[in-house]
């Protein structure tokens, strides 16, 4: 079964790059857009990213092929009239404008929402940035790792006080604005379809992460100083801690209706004796003797390992989780039933096992024919003559700079 085609007949051009907003382009792509990626004639900067902590494969791009399959490709000289010209014919048959580029590049470029509209009034025009787009610093350079991670409070609720902040895994904040961008083009074709008005959609990294993060924010903006400290660095809770098991595994316990769970929970880890300490008999005492009762339950975990704890636990309809690794992640059974996971081969001829879009439509997110991430410039040509271009124009173009990824010239 493959994912209904929701966004088939919609055309995307996506003027961006890296991560954030090219990955929202990549979920559409999956769900039957057109998607059209548009890069400068030397390509998009994350194709030559020299990354140095592990990531790299002997020949496949994984985060092109993750945030860019199911696109085309077309190499423009957007510094040029006649490069700058061929984008806006493009916009002219475009559903959505999905770009990256911060706001002052794109006013230089000459590609603000009024002359995109100028060309096409339906345009629906979806722009995602690091800080937003209006105040002081709405055209200052953002990633992930600064603006979502760092500027957006997850590195402080997450680190340990005194110590250096915790280090972002690559692109989470990326991939979670990205959905928010994918959310904002729907809702945008959503709207135009019932009004026949094309708005704007503006995503930033930081709203993404005050968003996610929105539980804490909320808490910040309502409590002393003395009361966010405790908030950004709080102590272990019994009934909702992780317990290392003898081979040095952790279960994960999450029992927010901790009268429904206490019981069970002391008769399958063998404490039965807990039921009757006076010191545990209720909410509140638990949390008051809170130290006590998680070194019992530490030492009580301690005593066997992950496979014989996930034998006790195997019949109890509890939320407990295994904390799993890479390895386990990727085989995981309730991710292969739900198709998380697909292949593409690449353009060498590589297979990459690749992420699904975490939304399905008709039972499965799969898109039915995977295409991987093209090469720079690699429709260049195609698109120019879905344009109108005859051989000669295109090769003209090809000649003078202005479109890339033309390997001969075309007779």
């Amino acid at each position: 079964m493959f994912a209904t085609q929701v966004f088939e007949g919609v055309r995307v051009v996506e003027l961006a790059q890296f991560v954030f907003v090219p990955a929202a382009g990549a979920v559409l792509a999956d769900l039957g857009a057109d998607v059209i990626k548009i890069e400068m004639t030397e390509g998009d900067p994350y194709r030559r990213l020299k990354i140095t902590d592990g990531r790299q494969t002997a020949s496949a791009n994984l985060a092109m092929e993750l945030n860019n399959r199911g696109k085309r490709s077309i190499a423009l000289d957007l510094k040029t009239d006649e490069g700058r010209e061929l984008l806006l014919r493009l916009v002219e048959t475009a559903d959505i404008f999905l770009t990256s580029i911060r706001p002052g590049a794109l006013r230089r470029l000459g590609l603000t929402l009024d002359v995109l509209r100028e060309r096409n009034p339906r345009v629906i025009y979806a722009h995602g940035n690091g800080l937003g787009f209006r105040g002081e610093q709405a055209d200052r350079a953002g990633y992930d790792a600064s603006c979502f991670w760092a500027r957006g409070g997850f590195a402080h609720m997450l680190s340990t006080p005194g110590q250096r902040p915790t280090r972002p895994r690559p692109a989470l904040g990326d991939h979670a604005g990205a959905m928010n961008v994918a959310f904002g083009m729907a809702s945008a074709l959503f709207h135009r379809e019932r009004t026949g008005e094309a708005t704007t959609v503006e995503v930033s990294l930081l709203s993404s992460a005050m968003w996610i993060l929105s539980a804490d924010v909320t808490m910040g903006a309502a409590l002393p100083d003395e009361q966010l400290a405790k908030l950004a660095n709080p102590g272990r809770h019994a009934l909702t801690s992780a317990y290392k098991t003898a081979d040095g595994r952790y279960l994960q316990l999450m029992f927010l209706d901790p009268e429904r769970y206490w019981p069970e929970l002391c008769r399958r880890v063998g404490r039965e004796d807990l039921l009757a300490d006076p010191r545990f008999g209720t909410v509140d005492s638990r949390v008051e003797h809170g130290e006590a009762l998680l070194a019992a339950l530490d030492d009580a975990f301690a005593t066997r390992t992950l496979d014989a704890w996930r034998v006790a636990f195997a019949e109890w309809d509890a939320p407990w989780e295994v904390v799993q690794n890479l390895r386990e992640l990727v085989t995981d059974p309730q991710g292969i039933a739900n198709d998380s996971l697909f292949d593409v081969v690449v353009e060498d001829g590589t297979p990459v096992t690749i992420v699904s879009g975490p939304v399905s439509f008709g039972g499965s997110p799969l898109p039915p024919a995977p295409r991987c991430a093209p090469a720079m410039g690699r429709d260049t040509a195609q698109i120019l003559r879905e344009l109108g271009l005859e051989e000669a124009e295109i090769a003209g173009c090809a000649a003078r700079g202005v479109v890339a990824g033309i390997a001969a010239p075309v007779e």
